[in-house]
């Protein structure tokens, strides 16, 4: 995680990010799943790992973007 932290975060932090994210995300479902929780609990956690994702993948460009200006 200290490679987002660092003053110029690159692709691969960002990806590396989004897929820790994606698999927190899948095995929660599964948890879920498991315990037989209502569907909206897990719509919230799916659409909310694309907001997670969206932000972060917005936040990393707008640092790029103040970088190389």
């Amino acid at each position: 995680m200290s490679d987002w932290f660092a003053a110029v975060p690159t692709h691969g932090a960002l990806f590396k990010r989004s897929m820790i994210n994606v698999a927190w995300a899948i095995v929660l479902l599964f948890v879920m799943m498991f315990f037989q929780v209502s569907a909206e609990y897990a719509a919230v956690v799916f659409y909310g790992v694309l907001v997670v994702n969206g932000v972060m993948g917005f936040v990393f460009f707008r640092q790029r973007q103040q970088i190389h200006d």
